[in-house]
């Protein structure tokens, strides 16, 4: 699997959504966490759901989400999604099958993973100086490709674990949901949010009191809960003395009620 870059430490938030969370999303001093004049539309859930039947795809193909979820998110096409799935690209258009810029996804998610997983195997062949476009250029006018790898490996039969599949639908579902909340890039959005933090998210969620909502109307509040915890990422000091002032009102009435028993026993 080729990553150009670790994003959750080699590219840190951007000043975007620094800008948002601190001015209409979410600050140490607040309560909770708001989302302000930004609620999920009819096509932004649209848009979420394929990319999520896209993610279940991958599952059913045999991927597990700690190896698609990075190769996907970190890729080039998930860069021509994050265009295609902005909020502007709405602007003048009601359809989702009319502005789509990669139209196979309608038809064939498998299409999609598979053409993801050619253009990995051609870039992590090439040299750190070598421009990628012009290889995967190269690559696509020669006359055989060898079978990458990771499809060739890939078992005979799919997938059909039930679990597996929810949680590859959701975690699609909900990175698109953090893209259009945020207005940022899926790169960036992994970053914040790398799988092994999502599957701990979806874990609680399942086991919670919301386990049988329809995603469609929960998503806000789980985007919400991811959130609270990229607040204590970025401001770690401010929640640490937070919880310090918490636990010192905690103590008081203690102490009071110790003192008091100590003169009534004196007396």
């Amino acid at each position: 699997m080729y990553i150009s870059k670790n994003p959750a430490k080699s590219r840190p938030l951007s000043a975007n959504v620094l800008r948002m969370m601190r001015l209409s999303r979410a600050s140490p001093e607040g309560k909770s966490v708001v989302c302000e004049n930004r609620h999920f539309t009819a096509k932004d859930l649209a848009c979420c759901s394929k990319q999520g039947e896209l993610f279940m795809e991958a599952a059913s193909m045999g991927f597990t989400m700690d190896n698609f979820a990075p190769t996907f998110m970190t890729s080039q096409l998930a860069g021509v999604f994050d265009a295609s799935f902005s909020s502007s690209a709405f602007i003048n258009n009601d359809s989702l099958e009319d502005f789509l810029q990669i139209p196979v996804l309608l038809k064939s998610p498998q299409l999609i993973v598979e053409a993801l997983y050619w253009i990995d195997d051609i870039i992590s062949k090439t040299d750190a100086d070598q421009n990628k476009s012009l290889a995967l250029s190269e690559a696509y006018k020669a006359e055989k490709l060898k079978l990458p790898p990771a499809l060739a490996e890939l078992p005979k039969e799919q997938n059909r674990d039930i679990d597996a599949l929810s949680y590859a639908y959701w975690l699609g579902f909900i990175y698109r949901c953090e893209c259009l909340l945020h207005d940022e890039s899926s790169r960036m959005v992994y970053g914040a949010f790398p799988e092994d933090l999502m599957r701990m998210a979806y874990q609680k969620l399942i086991s919670g009191p919301l386990a049988d909502s329809n995603l469609i109307d929960i998503a806000e509040n789980i985007c919400a809960d991811l959130d609270r915890l990229l607040v204590e990422k970025i401001w770690p000091a401010e929640e640490e003395e937070k919880k310090r002032k918490q636990a010192v009102e905690m103590a008081r009435p203690r102490k009071a009620h110790a003192r008091h028993t100590e003169r009534r026993w004196s007396d």
